[in-house]
């Protein structure tokens, strides 16, 4: 049940698309009512919802500080460098045994790569020895390699080369079952936290640049502690084995050997740490052209409505630019790197041979010999490269861990595991007292100042009033997205804060104005989070069904129940998707429905069977809670509560009292409506036709 809450959540990412068109059915509000802010003037009364519902919660510590530690960081002065290679290698621990066993092979066939410069040199001092020899000593006994034979030597050889390859490709496939384990899990730990958050952390981070985090940097992540690992392990074994193979066969070459070591470790920390900043800038610029993208794909037909094709191709190629420029700068940075590096490599090659020939020339040493140290040396060479690449690896990871680290460690200002359990809201009143909100990027607009309200069992409570009056408000209050900065949500005689936050949230029912209905087939999404008792009977889902007045739609699909609605519902009209979300809530039966809306864009038979509903809940001493707009829902209602400008109760009680009240708030607000859609209209409703 705790997921369904997701869906308002995620209503809250993406925004919601309401209609501006103004029609009967519709409250138009005074000019009084509303502040002359071009805001307001220009968005309708669902967009100013919308608006309000993506602002920061609002704690007993500063709203500002609490949204600048909601926001992930977007550059890379939250990177810690070795902090964070430590935490990557923890992140490998459950893999430890895989991890060996690979680091095994790889000394293995290691060891088998650094036998060949030795087999060579052996091989060319048997031929250069037998072209020096006496062709005519034809019984002279043949030479003996390591005691064998060539023949034999040979044979030997191409069996360790066997054993080496078994070895390598075992590495491979060990470690890249291990890489995609250790991926899985780490995207799944990522998720659990970000959807573990508030909706103050909702509001400050987009849902492109947490998609970032959780595919491209978890992978970066899980390279670097696999894949990376081998080719560092690698390197490190021929490095060592290299430096002491050519230590036995010439001290005076290995010395000119080493004369390389100093400029190389100095390029390589300087490059790494250059290249660890430059990929937290990279995956940043990768996440905000994911955010663009993800926004212009969802509101496609927005923006070919408006004919905004072009402004919007800009926008996404200025990101597409971001992140090429900082591909650019990782380019220049790594050619200069391998490029001088490469210089000193070739530089150290030529002086070992310069010093090489002349010790042949001497007689210190012999052809194979110096054939072997260059092979040696050529192993070692690489493997200095291989531990800069490993490094600058190991830094890229580092900065893309950084970012997964700082989702996955992000702790949500209302802990969603926290309290007690309330166990029912049946029979509880709800009441708000003295409560007092401001949304932290509004400081300067309070919502609620002092709101006192109390809302008795088995109530239908309808919330009317202006945009921005915090009708919505209200219900991310119960919803507890957001805590009050001062005063108290009470259900009972208990605060909401006390309550464990899933087990609050699986006692409630949401239905919003659009409804966000999952990729799957209608009846997934009308047993979406449903508890098995009522989604295995058969009865309770049918009843629900009929509840919703979804039965007509259902019969002019071929499928049925078994119709598949497309992403986010696309396939199925405004008032279909918001049947299917009332046939859920009407499944769940909860204590508390909250419906923001819910019924604005259903036809009027659709909308008298939904009223037939809330009225049996009112019978059965439920609660329920609408925001609403449009009279023909007001009028269903046990009592209206008016909100005014700055969110107080400007007047309150059942709709019959209120109409007949010419100078009531009430009857301002609908014959404003009436004066919108018709021209002047009587304040109270017109008698009704015998």
């Amino acid at each position: 049940m705790w997921r369904r809450s997701l869906v308002l959540r995620s209503q809250l990412s993406f925004g919601l698309r309401r209609n501006n068109n103004i029609c009967a059915g519709n409250l138009i509000l005074k000019r009084q009512w509303i502040r002359p802010t071009p805001l307001d003037s220009s968005l309708g009364a669902g967009h100013q919802i919308r608006v309000q519902s993506t602002k920061s919660n609002a704690i007993e510590i500063p709203s500002v500080k609490n949204v600048q530690k909601a926001r992930l960081s977007a550059s890379e002065a939250n990177g810690s460098g070795f902090r964070d290679v430590k935490r990557l290698f923890r992140l490998a621990k459950p893999e430890t045994l895989q991890i060996i066993l690979a680091l095994v092979l790889i000394l293995i066939s290691s060891s088998v790569s650094m036998t060949i410069p030795t087999i060579v040199g052996k091989l060319l001092d048997i031929a250069k020895d037998k072209h020096d020899e006496d062709g005519t000593d034809e019984e002279k006994e043949s030479p003996k390699i390591f005691g064998m034979s060539t023949k034999q030597f040979c044979i030997a050889t191409m069996g360790i080369f066997v054993v080496g390859a078994a070895a390598n490709a075992g590495r491979v496939v060990i470690l890249k079952i291990t890489g995609e384990r250790l991926v899985a899990r780490l995207r799944t730990r990522t998720m659990k936290a970000a959807l573990d958050q508030d909706a103050t952390f909702l509001d400050a981070n987009r849902v492109g640049d947490l998609i970032s985090r959780l595919s491209a940097d978890a992978s970066i992540v899980a390279k670097s502690v696999t894949q990376n690992v081998s080719d560092g392990t690698r390197a490190i074994i021929q490095g060592f084995v290299g430096f002491g193979m050519m230590g036995y066969i010439s001290w005076q070459l290995t010395s000119v050997m080493v004369l390389m070591i100093p400029p190389l470790g100095i390029m390589a920390v300087i490059y790494g740490k250059k290249i660890r900043n430059l990929s937290r800038q990279l995956q940043t610029a990768v996440g905000g052209l994911t955010k663009v993208a993800e926004e212009q794909l969802g509101a496609t037909k927005t923006i070919q409505s408006y004919v905004g094709e072009k402004n919007e191709i800009h926008r996404y190629a200025s990101e597409v630019r971001n992140v090429f420029n900082i591909g650019l700068k990782e380019a220049l940075t790594s050619g200069a790197f391998f490029g001088s590096t490469g210089l000193v490599g070739n530089t150290a090659l030529l002086a070992l041979l310069m010093v090489g020939s002349n010790m042949i020339q001497s007689g210190s040493m012999t052809v194979g010999d110096l054939s072997s140290f260059m092979m040696y040396a050529v192993y070692t060479g690489s493997s200095m490269f291989g531990l800069s690449s490993f490094y600058s690896e190991l830094m890229k990871g580092a900065g893309a861990a950084a970012r997964v680290f700082e989702l996955k460690d992000r702790r949500p200002l209302i802990p969603p595991t926290i309290g007690v359990d309330p166990v029912t809201l049946r029979n509880k009143p709800i009441t708000f007292d003295h409560v007092s909100f401001t949304y932290p990027t509004r400081q300067n607009h309070t919502i609620f100042d002092g709101l006192n309200l109390t809302i008795q069992p088995g109530e239908h409570v309808c919330f009317v009033g202006p945009s921005g009056s915090g009708k919505s408000t209200v219900a991310s209050l119960l919803l507890r997205y957001y805590d009050p900065d001062r005063g108290a949500v009470l259900i009972g005689d208990q605060n909401i804060q006390s309550f464990n936050l899933r087990k609050y949230r699986r006692l409630l029912g949401v239905v919003q104005q659009e409804p966000v209905l999952f990729n799957g087939t209608i009846l997934d999404n009308i047993l979406y989070s449903v508890p098995p008792e009522r989604a295995h009977n058969q009865d309770l889902v049918s009843h629900a069904i009929g509840q919703a007045n979804c039965t007509k739609f259902l019969a002019n699909f071929p499928d049925g129940l078994q119709t598949l609605v497309g992403p986010r519902g696309a396939q199925l009209s405004g008032g279909q998707k918001q049947r299917i979300a009332l046939a859920r809530a009407f499944l769940l039966d909860p204590s508390l429905l909250i419906l923001d809306e819910a019924t604005s864009a259903l036809d009027s038979q659709s909308e008298e069977v939904v009223a037939r509903a809330l009225h049996a809940r009112v019978q059965r001493g439920q609660t329920t809670i609408s925001i609403a707009h449009r009279l023909s829902t007001i009028k269903h209602c046990t009592r209206v509560v008016v909100l005014g400008r700055h969110g107080s109760v400007v007047e309150s009680g059942s709709f019959q009292e209120l109409a007949r009240n010419p100078q009531s708030e009430l009857n301002i607000l609908l014959s404003q409506q009436h004066e919108h859609s018709h021209g002047p209209a009587p304040l109270q409703e017109p008698p009704a036709n015998n």
